[in-house]
């Protein structure tokens, strides 16, 4: 009788420790706009740290200010749509932004947090795109950019230690700015297009990794001005205006050492040189100017990889998943009691 009653608390406490698991991850919601509330400034004030909100499809005339960890998703990019005027603002650390169109203001998105995630999301015809300032350990991944028409598409200010990658920016102004201080970025297989200036420019930033974009057909494909240590290679530069321009008055007005960038291994079209070994690389350097040179040219360009359609949940199946857990648990529960009491049954007979 004693192991009996011994096997029924065992049962009856790995239940109640499976429950407790899930009643505190239940804790954090899901709410829907519009369904939960009208608008998703509205779910952002309610909602709760560690959150998700779940926008539907519609136009959404707001500028949404995200002051919590939370994670804001949209049902469908192309139709989830906030049309902004002063944009969206993330002013927390660890924020989710995915699965929107933003368009039609000042700014698309501000970014002023850490370890932040803003991806999947088109951005068009807004003064500026995504300008991140004081962050660190951010994403920015896989974002369309279009029409921005004042300024950069991306811009990284005091920002350090960021990634931007898989991004598709056509026909802004300028793509990329890396300004004021902004360190230890990583740049990879963004692709930047018919910019009116600058598709990446460099200011002021140094240790930053520029790899594998597509640059075409801009005013002048990267800039630098002030800045060291920075790695640019595997590029694909063709027909802009001006290939590479790096500014050494700034260094020479001021007294100090010329910057010193690694610049390598990069695709120009207007390279005229031969392989006449075969590697893949030219024989002569492509020379920018007297100061900077690419010393080994390719002469095929790498594949850049394109931007993927985002992968966006229909709608988020985690409470879902916690009901079925519980239900598992007390049925287990319940076999071991009928079990149980079958068997004591048996004993009395």
């Amino acid at each position: 009788m004693g192991k009996n009653v011994a096997l029924i608390l065992v049962l009856v406490l790995a239940a109640s420790s499976i429950l407790g698991v899930l009643s505190v991850k239940g804790e954090t919601r899901t709410i829907v706009v519009p369904d939960d509330y009208a608008s998703i400034q509205e779910a952002l004030d309610n909602a709760n740290d560690g959150d998700t909100i779940f926008v539907k499809k519609g136009v959404y005339v707001e500028n949404p200010e995200i002051h919590k960890p939370v994670t804001l998703i949209g049902e469908d990019r192309d139709a989830t749509v906030i049309d902004v005027t002063a944009g969206l603002k993330v002013e927390r650390d660890n924020v989710t932004v995915t699965g929107f169109t933003i368009y039609d203001g000042w700014s698309g998105i501000s970014l002023a947090a850490n370890n932040c995630n803003i991806s999947g999301n088109r951005i068009t015809s807004t003064t500026t795109g995504i300008v991140l300032s004081n962050g660190y350990e951010n994403y920015i991944t896989g974002n369309i950019f279009e029409s921005i028409g004042l300024s950069s598409a991306i811009q990284l200010n005091f920002a350090n230690r960021n990634y931007v990658n898989n991004n598709y920016i056509d026909s802004c102004v300028e793509g990329i700015q890396i300004w004021q201080n902004s360190n230890n970025n990583t740049v990879i297989e963004n692709t930047i297009i018919n910019c009116q200036d600058h598709a990446i420019r460099f200011q002021y930033s140094n240790n930053n990794t520029i790899m594998r974009n597509n640059i075409t057909n801009s005013g002048c494909g990267t800039s630098i001005y002030g800045s060291s240590n920075n790695s640019i290679s595997n590029n694909y530069y063709v027909n802009n205006a001006i290939q590479f321009s790096a500014n050494e008055d700034y260094y020479l007005t001021f007294g100090h050492n010329r910057s010193v960038n690694t610049i390598n291994e990069n695709y120009w079209s207007d390279y005229i040189g031969s392989d006449n070994n075969n590697d893949g690389k030219g024989d002569t350097p492509y020379v920018i100017d007297e100061y900077n040179k690419d010393n080994y040219p390719l002469m095929m360009p790498y594949r850049i990889s394109p931007t993927p359609e985002p992968q966006i949940e229909s709608f988020p199946t985690t409470l879902v998943i916690g009901i079925t857990v519980a239900v598992v648990a007390v049925a287990i529960v319940g076999v071991g009691l009928l079990v149980y009491f079958k068997r004591a049954r048996t004993k009395v007979k």
